[in-house]
């Protein structure tokens, strides 16, 4: 019988499989439902089955060409996370793209039956390349690849060990990617007029300012400063980095498709910098706290703000991701989403390192859930707002996955009495 300090690795390891597996899992029910609803207009087609393969549109759409991209990207990724675990990672990206074609084509495929969608070979060349970008993305967070060695290496110079500080990490990964989708840059003229447009008009008048869009931008920023404080290493100047992470944000906001930079996202930036150098005189066992604090008073306020020009009346959606499905901003508004409740979610077990109870976990889930549904329900009575319950099960989902992350030994996590790193 082997010893037991070699079963407890390889019993960490076939559970890791297996939430990498459900995870996979989860992500494919996801594509299969998105891509097929609506699940009441089937029938067969009136054209010869495979009649969409040799076709190819004289005008391709940027926006449904990005977004069959960028879908398949997360399918990629973890689909070669997953099978890097039993065979060489070369062999595992390229069966995740060829499992990311096989998917696709079984959808467009189904999608000949339903009258509602449109089969379409451009959507299986696109989805294909998504996959193999995500599966591209995977190797850069494997240490026995080359791009994963040097990415690790950096991480490893700047970060705290453990995948409690891994989870962190992915969660301002989200932040960075909800600020900068769909992550397509241009240099044309006509865009980036349009983009520094509202900055000049603002500049030059600054009464139209949305200030409750500043004080959101401005808590939610602060939160995720604070989480990079507390991830760093002792020594480390995480202010710094935090500055340059936001300036690159900034910056992509003025070169990526359909983004804009605005004096609030400046404004919000500069206050959420210097609030973070002033919280760093908090003891550091208040510093989860507020990060909590931050973030869903940054979330409160993004929910229950008015838009100007919308009306009021709409009617609460009850479909989950039925208005995601053909949007160019889903990525954008899904991970706006999932990010401030699993930032909320880390802050809560970096600051009680001992793992919650399941019924505990269950009641937060609750309270979030309830939490939500009370302000999209109140949505409908608030111009240019409508409430969604896709929101409320995506802000749950948030809550839940950091909690599935399970950190292996106690080193990785120091007591919450340690000091904050300098900036």
């Amino acid at each position: 019988m082997p010893p037991a300090s070699t079963l407890e690795p390889q019993s960490r390891q076939r559970a890791h499989g297996q939430r990498m597996a459900l995870a996979v899992f989860a992500y494919l029910v996801l594509l299969f439902y998105g891509s097929l609803y609506p699940f009441s207009q089937w029938h067969a087609p009136a054209y010869p089955l495979m009649q969409f393969l040799p076709l190819w549109p004289d005008h391709l759409d940027k926006g449904d060409v990005l977004q069959n991209v960028l879908v398949y990207a997360p399918f990629g990724m973890l689909c070669t996370l997953w099978l890097a675990q039993s065979m060489p990672v070369l062999r595992a990206a390229l069966l995740a793209v060829a499992l990311g074609a096989l998917v696709s084509f079984s959808i467009e495929t189904l999608q000949q039956f339903n009258s509602a969608r449109v089969a379409s070979s451009v959507d299986i060349v696109m989805n294909t390349l998504g996959s193999a970008g995500g599966a591209t993305l995977a190797t850069t967070v494997l240490r026995h690849t080359l791009s994963g060695r040097l990415v690790l290496a950096w991480r490893d110079r700047w970060f705290r060990d453990g995948a409690l500080a891994n989870t962190g990490l992915v969660v301002i990964g989200f932040w960075m990617l909800s600020q900068t989708s769909p992550l397509v840059p241009t240099l044309d003229i006509g865009h980036l007029r349009h983009a520094l447009g509202g900055l000049w008009r603002a500049l030059h008048d600054p009464h139209p300012i949305d200030l409750a869009r500043l004080a959101r931008y401005t808590l939610m920023t602060a939160g995720i400063g604070l989480m990079l404080m507390l991830l760093a290493r002792p020594g480390r100047a995480a202010l710094r980095l935090l500055a340059a992470m936001l300036a690159a944000v900034l910056l992509a906001k003025i070169i990526v498709v359909s983004r804009v930079l605005s004096l609030e996202a400046i404004g919000g930036s500069m206050l959420a910098l210097a609030a973070c150098c002033a919280m760093r005189l908090l003891p550091a066992r208040l510093l989860p706290l507020a990060g909590i604090a931050l973030v869903a008073a940054g979330f409160t306020v993004s929910e229950l703000a008015p838009v100007d020009g919308g009306g009021i009346g709409l009617s609460f959606n009850w479909i989950p991701f039925a208005g995601h499905m053909r949007s160019i901003t889903a990525l954008e508004n899904i991970l706006e989403l999932l990010w401030p409740f699993m930032a909320i979610a880390w802050f809560t077990r970096w600051h009680a390192p001992a793992r919650l109870s399941k019924p505990g976990i269950a009641a937060g889930a609750v309270l979030v859930g309830a939490a939500v549904f009370a302000m999209e329900w109140q949505q409908q009575w608030m111009p240019g707002r409508y409430g969604d319950m896709t929101q409320v099960l995506l802000c749950v989902v948030g809550w839940i996955m950091p909690w599935c992350v399970r950190e292996d030994g106690a080193a990785s996590v120091a007591p919450p009495s340690r000091q904050p790193p300098r900036g």
